[in-house]
């Protein structure tokens, strides 16, 4: 799996940290039924009913660290 790097300006692969971190936090998605999405709006984050949508979205997630 690849994805944008902010600190090579580059695609670069996801590193194993970053996906075992997104998939602690699709398990706790799950367990409480709920998920995070993004209000375009005003740049804040918006609690729903678990959506396979909003985990797709964190997983495109940028690197960068």
């Amino acid at each position: 799996m690849i994805t944008w790097d902010l600190k090579t300006n580059d695609f670069s692969e996801i590193p194993q940290k970053q996906i075992d971190f997104l998939n602690d936090i699709k398990i706790i998605y799950e367990k409480h039924n709920l998920s995070i999405s993004h209000e375009d709006v005003h740049g804040g984050f918006i609690i729903e009913n678990f959506n396979q949508e909003n985990i797709d979205w964190l997983f495109d997630a940028s690197i960068n660290w």
